[in-house]
């Protein structure tokens, strides 16, 4: 079922960042792919090595270690390029789908975000890091507004007519 009005300042909000999102990671997979075409991880492991070697700072040496390992594993770009491409499709398709009023893609966008967010928890309890609790919580947030908003609209159309 679709509606044609304007969507509530919540969904618009989700709608503008599903789009910015899958903007942001098509450029950074089509840089990912252009990079792994020119060198890119020699240029990586290089600079790892060069920060290593000359870092004072120990984030420095563990920001090192991790790009190496990362820039060492076999097509580790290219894989990367094509993770950030499918979730720019799949948040394209959610975007699109929420602003055109369909009941389904506020279900995918519950769907897709809520499979992540033990997958999330896991990562945050591993290595606690700012961004990764923000995105956490705005995930949360994002599958808590959906299913209340499902949850009234059935709610809404229940009700007897008087």
């Amino acid at each position: 079922m679709q509606t044609m009005q304007t969507p509530p300042v919540g969904l618009r909000l989700i709608i503008t960042y599903k789009l910015i999102k899958a903007v942001l990671q098509i450029a950074a997979g089509i840089l990912l792919f252009y990079g792994a075409a020119h060198g890119l991880s020699a240029r990586l492991a290089d600079f790892a090595d060069h920060l290593r070697e000359h870092a004072v700072h120990a984030w420095s040496n563990v920001f090192a270690a991790a790009l190496l390992r990362f820039v060492h594993a076999r097509h580790s770009l290219i894989w990367t390029a094509d993770a950030l491409l499918f979730d720019a499709v799949l948040s394209s398709v959610e975007g699109w789908a929420l602003s055109r009023g369909y009941l389904w893609g506020e279900w995918l966008v519950v769907g897709a975000t809520a499979f992540l967010i033990p997958f999330e928890i896991r990562a945050l309890v591993h290595h606690v890091r700012l961004g990764r609790a923000i995105l956490l919580v705005l995930n949360l947030l994002i599958v808590a507004y959906l299913v209340v908003n499902i949850r009234s609209r059935r709610a809404h159309h229940a009700l007897p007519a008087t």
